[in-house]
């Protein structure tokens, strides 16, 4: 392979458009970006924050110096899920990246990074990248890559508080419904001030109907429609990926959805398993906007022996803010996620999952 990237490779790389999948955490994301992964002309990868990440520290370079590439290269491989997941050569990855540095600004230099898991992909037509806490930073997204599209996949809330609380044993209700809502509204505005740019779909719709999905959205980003992406990655391939990775038990165990075929076990979920203290938070906080935005109803069941004090649900809303404010204020400083990251290992004691790190 060749250790420099020709300036053939380098405007085709910079033309490649991106697209970036939202939602909250639990509402299909993973699967989506691997159906979108399956396209032969699309890569997506792995989950990972870098650019985001990455944006405060050197997005202001306009002439790049050998000693940025270095730094940005050992900056990136501190990202847990990018060191663990992505498995690509540094040492290759620096030299590219090297081979570009005159004329190279961070949103191309970025574009290379996701261009070397094309994996034999000869004509890539598109870039997908997906993070639930993307939602958070639309703006600093359309700052690095302005012309950048936007797939928004929601899901019925009492279905995407239980998979938390199954999934990582979470024990606050009251904030997961805060953030299905907030995360939803803030879509919701982006998508009214920015018309064209946002694909909404529903999980219950993607994999209930996964070909006449991807057909829709193929046509919304322009590129052919591929049988591929009407099902799930094969386990074999998801297996493999796993295998390399630190994170194999705890990734096959939340992500074992990805190790099946597309299908419809999860809807309604929540009817064997919620709690009805749970029910009760996630319905008295989202199923006004729920329904009125999405059309999912609420329970017809009236839940009467559990109480919930205002005072409980202010505390719990401005908890959540107060984590959007510091979420957002800390993506604004490297070192200091990089700190955070590395405080919330020693606390936990490696009882996070990976990508819970930063």
């Amino acid at each position: 392979m060749n250790a420099e990237i020709t300036q053939e490779e380098f405007t085709k790389i910079k033309d490649i458009p991106m697209v970036f999948i939202l939602g909250k955490g639990r509402s299909g994301t993973s699967l989506l970006q691997n159906m979108l992964d399956a396209h032969p002309a699309i890569i997506g990868p792995q989950e990972s924050k870098f650019v985001v990440l990455l944006y405060p520290r050197f997005s202001h370079i306009k002439k790049w110096k050998k000693s940025d590439i270095l730094l940005f290269v050992e900056c990136l491989y501190m990202e847990p899920l990018f060191a663990n997941l992505w498995h690509i050569d540094k040492n290759e990855l620096t030299k590219k990246l090297l081979s570009v540095k005159d004329f190279a600004d961070y949103s191309v230099l970025c574009k290379i990074v996701y261009y070397q898991l094309r994996k034999g992909r000869e004509n890539v037509l598109l870039i997908s990248d997906k993070n639930p806490q993307y939602v958070l930073f639309i703006d600093t997204l359309l700052k690095i890559f302005p012309e950048a599209r936007f797939v928004h996949i929601v899901r019925e809330p009492r279905d995407n508080i239980y998979s938390h609380i199954v999934s990582f044993n979470d024990k606050n209700p009251v904030f997961r419904a805060y953030q299905w809502l907030e995360f939803n509204k803030i879509v919701e505005r982006k998508k009214a001030a920015m018309q064209g740019r946002f694909f909404s779909v529903k999980y219950e719709n993607l994999v209930s109907n996964p070909e006449a999905i991807m057909r829709s959205l193929s046509e919304f980003l322009g590129i052919p429609f591929s049988s591929e992406m009407a099902r799930n990655k094969d386990a074999a391939v998801m297996n493999e990926q796993l295998a390399k990775s630190e994170m194999r038990k705890e990734g096959s165990r939340i992500h074992k959805e990805l190790l099946r075929p597309v299908n419809t076990s999860n809807i309604g979920k929540w009817k064997n398993g919620m709690s009805e203290y749970a029910r009760f938070i996630t319905e008295t906080i989202t199923s006004e906007f729920a329904k009125e935005t999405y059309g999912y109803e609420p329970g017809a069941e009236q839940i009467s022996n559990v109480r919930l004090s205002r005072f409980k649900l202010l505390r719990g809303k401005s908890v959540y803010f107060m984590w959007q404010i510091f979420t957002r204020m800390r993506f604004k400083n490297f070192q200091f996620n990089l700190w955070y990251s590395k405080l919330k290992r020693f606390i936990k004691k490696d009882k996070l999952p990976l990508w819970e790190y930063f």
